[in-house]
């Protein structure tokens, strides 16, 4: 792993290790060796994880706890991982355990101890390789909102749709603030596989399942194809250049549910930067959230100048197909 690791950074990446806690396959040695850290329902079976095909840990256990922070440590300290992509639809809660080796006052402190124990995971990472990367996926299921404090990045987790990837950001954003930046998931997973505009807009960090198809023994619908890697390349190039999931999100500016067509907005110093985002639109846009003074409108995806607009509500007539990307500058 370390080897894996140092090859990695010689390449000029970080690396970041894929993890399901508090989670064990039923062979598996830690299983083997303390089959007493397992969760056990009421009749004294073991609670199993649906689709992980893996048995639950239990949070309240002081020994799971250790385990656990023993592993981030190995796998930040002695492997030189630089973050973690905690995943699994398990993470948001747990039953009650019955363990009559964990010598519970109550069933029910499995359930109260799951936000300490993703606390016990986040404090070990930022104690031994401060700033690391804590990505919280759970799996394509709801966050719970008692695990929102113990991590530094959060994710679309699997989204089916564009139009999920925006909603989940506005969510969560509005729950978390700015300085915990949304990873809006794979590129693979929005419409069309190809919608980087829906991460790019609501300010998320893009990313990509892109498999190098010189390296894959079996080709699948990943493989970076000439296609897909000037797609990319245009698509992180705009990432990098407005850095939006640097930016502060002006979620109170539009309703995601009632104003057409459907609009976000962010704010970079004093540039205001718009997504609307539709099937097709042709009709007027309110450029919400801006001073009363004079702004430059232009498209920052293709470069078009769109011409000028007065605060402290711009108009502007515009025709556009999925999305429009505007950046807003103030006259000085």
């Amino acid at each position: 792993m370390k080897a894996l690791v140092d090859r990695i950074h010689q390449e000029g990446f970080r690396a970041q290790l894929w993890w399901s806690p508090l989670s064990a396959v039923p062979n598996s040695e830690l299983l083997q060796n303390h089959a007493d850290y397992e969760l056990l329902n009421s009749d004294g079976s073991p609670r199993k994880v649906s689709w992980w095909n893996s048995y639950y840990l239990c949070p309240a256990d002081h020994r799971v706890v250790d385990y656990h922070q023993a592993l981030v440590r190995k796998i930040l300290v002695d492997w030189g991982f630089d973050g973690l992509k905690l995943d699994g639809q398990d993470m948001n809660g747990v039953p009650a355990c019955y363990n009559p080796a964990h010598h519970h006052s109550r069933p029910e402190e499995s359930v109260e101890a799951l936000p300490d124990f993703f606390r016990a995971i986040y404090e070990t990472a930022q104690s031994v390789k401060p700033g690391s990367l804590v990505e919280f996926c759970p799996c394509g299921t709801a966050y719970s909102f008692f695990t929102m404090p113990h991590f530094n990045m959060s994710v679309a987790s699997d989204p089916t749709s564009s139009f999920q990837v925006r909603s989940k950001a506005k969510t969560l954003k509005a729950l978390i603030g700015d300085t915990v930046p949304f990873f809006g998931d794979h590129v693979e997973l929005s419409d069309g596989a190809n919608d980087f505009a829906s991460t790019i807009g609501v300010g998320g960090v893009v990313g990509t399942q892109f498999v190098l198809p010189s390296l894959a023994k079996k080709r699948s619908k990943s493989d970076l194809n000439p296609d897909r890697e000037k797609e990319f390349e245009k698509w992180l190039g705009i990432y990098r250049q407005k850095m939006l999931s640097r930016g502060q999100y002006l979620g109170g500016l539009y309703d995601i549910g009632f104003d057409q067509p459907e609009a976000h907005a962010i704010r970079k110093d004093q540039t205001l930067y718009y997504a609307f985002f539709a099937k097709t639109w042709r009709g007027p846009i309110a450029l919400r959230g801006l001073e009363n003074r004079d702004y430059t409108v232009s498209d920052y995806e293709s470069g078009e100048s769109l011409g000028t607009v007065s605060g402290p509500t711009g108009h502007l007539a515009v025709a556009f197909e999925k999305h429009l990307l505007l950046e807003v500058q103030p006259h000085f």
